[in-house]
C-alpha cells in the first residue's frame, strides 16, 4: 500500500531473505515515483558489485541506475535539496549510521525507501535493519520459496564455509530456506577455505567481504 501524506517525509522498509524480490519491489516503487514525475535519487553500497557497480539489479535481471556509496554519510552529501524520493538498497551493508541518515531525510520531508536483509546467515537480526523497522512508517516483509521443499522461506542459507558476517554473493553462495530446512551452522561445518573466495582470502583463511 502506498502512503500519501502530502509533503510529510516518511520511511518505508522492505525486508526479507535473499531471492524474495526485495530489489524488484524497490525498483517498482521507484519507477512509479518517476512516472509520477517526482525527483528520485537511488543509492546502493559500493561493496555490492554482484551485477553492476552503478545499478540496482534484482536477481531476475530488473535494474535501475543508482549511485554507489562507501558509507551512509555520503548519501546526505549527495542528496539534492529538490529530491523527493530516496531509495537505499542493501542497507544492512551501510552500518548503524544509515538509521540516522534515513531519519534526517524523512525529517526533511523526503520519502525514503529502504531495502535489506532483516536476518543474517545464522538467522539472527541483521543490524541495523531491526532499528530501521522500529522507526519506519511502513514495513513490507517478503518471503522467498524454499529450494528444498517449496514452502515459504524466511531464511538466507549460506552455502560457503565462512563465519564472516558480510560475504557478498548470489546464486551458488546462498539460497532461500524455510524454517524447517534452514541450517544455521552449515557455514561453520568446515574450517577449510571455500573455493568461492578470492585467492587472497583463501590464503588468509578468511572471507572476501
Amino acid at each position: 500500500m502506498d502512503i500519501v501524506k502530502g509533503n510529510m517525509g516518511w520511511i518505508e522498509v522492505i525486508v526479507g531473505p535473499m531471492f524474495s524480490g526485495k530489489s524488484e519491489e524497490m525498483i517498482r516503487r521507484l519507477r512509479r515515483a518517476e512516472i509520477a514525475r517526482q525527483r528520485v535519487q537511488i543509492f546502493k553500497p559500493a561493496i555490492d558489485e554482484r551485477y553492476a557497480a552503478n545499478e540496482i539489479v534484482s536477481h531476475s535481471g530488473l535494474g535501475i541506475p543508482s549511485d554507489a556509496v562507501a558509507k551512509a554519510a555520503e548519501i546526505l552529501e549527495k542528496v539534492q535539496p529538490r529530491t523527493e524520493v530516496v531509495g537505499i538498497d542493501e542497507a544492512q551493508f551501510l552500518g548503524d549510521d544509515v538509521v540516522d541518515v534515513c531519519t534526517k531525510l524523512a525529517n526533511l520531508g523526503k520519502r525514503v525507501i529502504v531495502g535489506g536483509l532483516d536476518t543474517d546467515y545464522r538467522g539472527r537480526p541483521f543490524e541495523p535493519m531491526p532499528r530501521l523497522l522500529a522507526i519506519a512508517e511502513e514495513i513490507t516483509k517478503l518471503l522467498a520459496i524454499c529450494v528444498r521443499c517449496g514452502n515459504p522461506a524466511v531464511h538466507t542459507q549460506r552455502l560457503v564455509e565462512s563465519e564472516e558476517l558480510i560475504v557478498v554473493g548470489a546464486g551458488g553462495m546462498y539460497e532461500a530456506r524455510c524454517r524447517r530446512c534452514f541450517e544455521p551452522n552449515l557455514a561453520q561445518l568446515s574450517k577449510e577455505p571455500s573455493p568461492f573466495l578470492a585467492p587472497s582470502a583463501r590464503a588468509a583463511g578468511g572471507a572476501a567481504k
